[in-house]
């Protein structure tokens, strides 16, 4: 039974460009393998209860026949699926990675605007991950209990990799590298 409660942790790394098995999609075991990539970064910090997985309901058009007054054809649109969350603590490269500019160990500073793609996975509490492949990445400072906290929100984009949907979900008995 799934219920998706809270995030436990959450990690982001490169867009994810490729599957071993385009027929079955993304693998647990490939998820475990970017979860031990030395350059994903897990996010050390998610401020108070920020994280939020939304998706918006579904925009729906009917079409009335004038004649009966009954509905008789309907349109919809997905709503927008997204991850929000805000780091409370951070460094300048987290910050760059995630807003842009350019960051050294001490200092960061405001770039020209560029679009920024991450793979995002989140893990539940409850051992649900949450993998978002190429995700938009939108970050800004925000005032959060005093401080200047990182808000980011990531929205699944199409991935261009045939397999390879914008969103998966895996139970984490899944998310295990293969002995060998």
């Amino acid at each position: 039974m799934i219920t998706a409660v809270e995030i436990d942790e959450l990690y982001y790394a490169d867009p994810i460009k490729t599957v071993t098995t385009p027929a079955t999609g993304l693998s647990g075991a490939e998820v475990a393998a970017i979860l031990k990539n030395a350059a994903t970064k897990k996010v050390q910090n998610v401020h108070g209860d920020t994280f939020q997985y939304e998706e918006a309901e579904a925009s729906v058009t009917r079409y009335k026949n004038a004649l009966t007054g009954e509905y008789y054809r309907e349109t919809s649109e997905p709503g927008e699926v997204k991850i929000n969350f805000t780091i409370g603590e951070y460094d300048y490269k987290t910050k760059e990675d995630l807003q842009g500019g350019k960051a050294t160990e001490k200092n960061w500073e405001r770039g020209k605007h560029k679009t920024i793609h991450k793979c995002v996975i989140g893990k539940t509490k409850d051992g649900v991950y949450v993998v978002f492949p190429k995700a938009a990445i939108n970050a800004r400072g925000s005032n959060t209990d005093k401080v200047i906290g990182l808000a980011v929100s990531a929205v699944p984009l199409s991935t261009g990799v045939d397999g390879l949907a914008s969103e998966k979900w895996f139970d984490e008995s899944e998310v295990v590298v293969p002995e060998g």
